[in-house]
């Protein structure tokens, strides 16, 4: 059973760093989203039933700060939050999170990314090879693995684009959703663009 951690807030003489904020969004976004992971199969056929359409469709994203944009596939939701993005699947079987690293460069941002990662996911196994190349003009470094959020097991990919700043990608689903949406995550791949 998934348990979640309740974290106090911190009392007006703390002061907590961009860094710890954005980690703090990020731990309560995948929280929330394995929650609904683990309560959508119950409601999936009540969700057939209703056949109610969801989501903003076709719709243009800016992550201003990292100085991209991209298009939702029809029926995917999406949830600004400060530098945070976070893009979900019609069904939320499929998470996508976008955000600034403290990192300045693409390079730190990719040699420190295993410290972002082990911030969030825990028992983390690399499945394939990193892969380092261009994508739509931008530095692009990719990884993908497996790990444990809250004892949840996750498939995870992350993505690191060189774009005005760096730009965190982070992908993640229980393992047997994934090619469920492998179509529309490719769409919204692909429309990730640096602006001019």
């Amino acid at each position: 059973m998934l348990r979640l951690r309740c974290v106090a807030q911190p009392n007006s003489s703390e002061i907590m760093t961009k860094g710890e904020t954005v980690l703090k969004k990020l731990t309560i976004t995948i929280c929330v989203a394995l929650v609904g992971l683990l309560l959508s199969g119950a409601s999936a056929k009540a969700r057939l039933e209703s056949k109610v359409a969801s989501g903003q469709g076709d719709e243009k994203f800016t992550h201003t700060e990292a100085g991209v944009q991209f298009v939702l596939p029809k029926g995917w939701k999406a949830k600004p939050d400060g530098e945070v993005i976070t893009v979900s699947s019609a069904d939320d079987g499929l998470q996508v999170v976008f955000w600034v690293p403290d990192e300045d460069s693409f390079d730190a941002a990719v040699k420190d990314l295993d410290k972002e990662l082990d911030k969030t996911i825990k028992n983390i196994k690399i499945t394939d090879k990193p892969t380092q190349d261009t994508h739509n003009g931008m530095a692009h470094f990719a990884q993908s693995g497996t790990g444990v959020v809250n004892g949840a097991t996750i498939a995870w990919s992350v993505d690191v684009l060189g774009a005005k700043k760096p730009l965190i990608i982070l992908t993640f689903a229980a393992p047997n959703l994934i090619e469920k949406h492998a179509a529309d995550y490719l769409k919204l791949v692909g429309s990730i663009k640096k602006i001019e």
